[in-house]
């Protein structure tokens, strides 16, 4: 063979290997999320939070005056409970078969649900709280922190009993929220471009760290083992980004950008993946779900781009299936712009409302 023909066949080798070589994705491995299907619910009513009881295989949907109930495996409607007005979100304390809601008829309250016979056993009206909306239930203290928008509060309930036991104050209006497991609360203050670190048994206030370039963080989650905050931003009408924190130091060591009007952080530490929901993926016509791995605590790679319907943009998963949710609506009707708002969202159709499913 001549030396011509040892170079060619080198050649094709080389050529050979690059084709069957998996390629490198930065520490992240490779990804298969995609949308699995859209769940068609329809019904009346505006929407906010999703939440999933992972056990029980249940999705709780609350609109307007109404929770759809949806069986996570079948995907249809096991129950509508009904008797509630002003609604935004739902947990679950499934050790004491109790569920709260947050309403407002039209000041703040608080539904105590019965989730085995899947009804409202009883109402809260805590005196001077105004705007009820995100909540979170903490296993560990077996308390329900229900965060006030209105009068920058949460009203702490316990989980076995059903009564109020204290009240937490913010220096601002607090959004979502999420438990380190270890007896702390972390939350997002919307109006303060903050992280706020409170005591979930004495409800006093630990630390307050800025959280730029995170402004007007909506969605949070965390990864308890590694002490990272996971922060999702909305800084302008066109743009997003997604913030990692440190939970012991309020640094911030990482920031991605993502897409337009996120809502929804989660992370699932058995894949150390974690999740932004984004109402509008830039195009205004679809939303957006984006999937960071987390390759080591101070760095993430962008995994997954899954295009969804437009408008989905809190988030709920399932711990279990490694399957995230979202809520939004196939159609919307265009809106004409005005001089005080020349870029107005679509207007929803209720008939089209619908749970997104993505996973792998």
């Amino acid at each position: 063979m001549t030396a011509r023909q040892i170079l060619c066949w080198s050649c094709v080798l080389a050529f050979a290997l690059v084709l069957v070589t998996p390629a490198v994705f930065n520490g992240a491995p490779p990804s298969d999320y995609h949308l699995i299907r859209n769940i068609l619910l329809g019904g009346a009513g505006g929407w906010d939070y999703v939440t999933v009881d992972s056990d029980a295989k249940r999705v709780y949907i609350p609109r307007s005056e109404d929770i759809q109930v949806v069986d996570e495996v079948s995907g249809t409607i096991i129950a509508d409970i009904t008797g509630m007005k002003g609604l935004h979100g739902v947990a679950v304390a499934p050790e004491f078969g109790r569920g709260f809601a947050t309403g407002n008829d039209p000041e703040a309250e608080i539904y105590l649900l019965d989730v085995k016979a899947l009804k409202v056993a009883g109402k809260l009206t805590p005196p001077g709280a105004k705007g009820s909306d995100s909540l979170y239930y903490d296993p560990v203290t077996k308390r329900a922190f229900i965060n006030m928008a209105g009068s920058n509060n949460a009203q702490v309930v316990d989980g076995k009993t059903g009564e109020l036991i204290g009240t937490v104050t913010f220096p601002g209006r607090p959004e979502a929220a999420v438990s380190d497991g270890k007896g702390n609360m972390f939350v997002n203050i919307v109006d303060k471009d903050a992280v706020v670190e409170y005591d979930a048994k004495t409800f006093a206030i630990k630390n307050t760290w800025a959280s730029a370039p995170c402004t007007k963080g909506y969605g949070i989650a965390m990864d308890t083992t590694h002490r990272r905050l996971f922060l999702a931003c909305q800084p302008d009408p066109a743009s997003g980004v997604f913030v990692v924190m440190n939970a012991d130091t309020g640094k911030v060591v990482a920031s991605m950008p993502i897409g337009i009007g996120s809502d929804g952080a989660a992370f699932d530490p058995a894949t150390d993946d974690a999740f932004a929901t984004c109402r509008d993926s830039g195009d205004g016509k679809n939303g957006v779900t984006y999937v960071f791995h987390e390759d080591t605590p101070d760095k993430y790679s962008k995994v997954a781009e899954v295009k969804t319907i437009y408008g989905a943009r809190t988030i709920a998963l399932d711990p279990k299936t490694h399957h995230i949710f979202s809520i939004a609506t196939e159609q919307n009707e265009p809106v004409p712009p005005t001089e005080k708002n020349p870029n107005p969202r679509p207007r929803p159709v209720p008939s089209s409302f619908m749970v997104v499913e993505i996973g792998k």
